[in-house]
């Protein structure tokens, strides 16, 4: 049996009738539009939407409103799946209004490091800091992720612009020494070591770790004498607080390495 045109349940809409049905889908359009401007959260999320749809079929990100943010901080643009996330589109909008603003940048490499993208979180943290002033924690930082990373020669150049900067700040001594001890650089990391201990107006201040990381440099170029007696004068600082056993289980096992007569440990020998 075949239907026949006239043998409709209802007529045919009229042109008048399309046109009001026309325009009324464009008034509801228009009043979405509006309403996602008028509101920025719709905006995020259907921002949200596009980039984790390219993410899913493997498509580049969508109109990236944030290659200005990119190129400012001397970065390669983020695959959609990280800008899918609010805790990294949140940080780079902020970053797009307000180009140094130091929260924005910690939150982003924040973010950045938790998603195990420590390396553009450290280039982030970098470009930020050579196209803003006052930045010499995000330098730090910066460095520090670097040498996580073990890119010793991008950590080194940090530190060093860090120390042409504000020479006398031990920190930043002791980031250039850790620096060079990763790149094996043994004998100007002894160096740098002691120059940051020098640093320290008062050296009873001077954390444990750096005495360690000294004495560590000094096993790595075969002197584990001076890598005991390292330890002795940090505990001759405060002999009743510093000499634990665990600190004096370290300096008999610089000694085991090849380290006689050592003095004793009620009278430690320093530096």
């Amino acid at each position: 049996m075949q239907i026949d045109r006239g043998d409709r349940i209802a007529p045919l809409p009229s042109p008048e009738r399309s046109r009001v049905w026309i325009g009324a889908v464009v008034a509801v359009a228009a009043a979405f539009g509006l309403a996602f401007v008028t509101v920025p959260e719709l905006v995020d999320f259907m921002r949200r939407e596009a980039y984790m749809a390219a993410s899913a079929i493997g498509a580049p990100t969508p109109a990236d409103e944030y290659a200005p943010v990119y190129d400012r901080l001397e970065m390669e643009p983020l695959r959609a799946g990280l800008v899918a996330s609010p805790k990294i589109s949140a940080p780079l909008a902020k970053l797009l209004r307000e180009p140094c603003d130091k929260r924005a940048i910690a939150a982003l490499a924040e973010a950045l490091t938790v998603e195990a993208e420590e390396r553009a979180a450290a280039r982030a943290y970098r470009g930020f800091a050579a196209a803003c002033p006052d930045s010499a924690m995000e330098k730090g930082r910066a460095s520090e992720l670097f040498l996580r990373l073990g890119d010793a020669d991008s950590a080194l150049k940090i530190a060093d612009a860090l120390i042409s900067e504000q020479p006398i700040f031990p920190d930043f001594h002791y980031l250039r020494a850790r620096a060079l001890f990763a790149a094996k650089r043994y004998d100007a990391a002894i160096s740098e070591y002691k120059t940051t201990i020098e640093l320290f107006h008062d050296r009873a201040k001077v954390n444990e770790k750096l005495f360690i990381d000294l004495a560590n440099a000094y096993v790595a170029v075969g002197k584990p004498c001076d890598a005991a007696f390292t330890l002795y004068s940090w505990i001759a600082l405060d002999p009743p607080r510093r000499g634990t056993s665990g600190a004096r289980k370290r300096v008999e096992e610089y000694g085991a390495i090849g380290c006689r007569n050592l003095p004793t440990f009620d009278e430690p020998k320093k530096l």
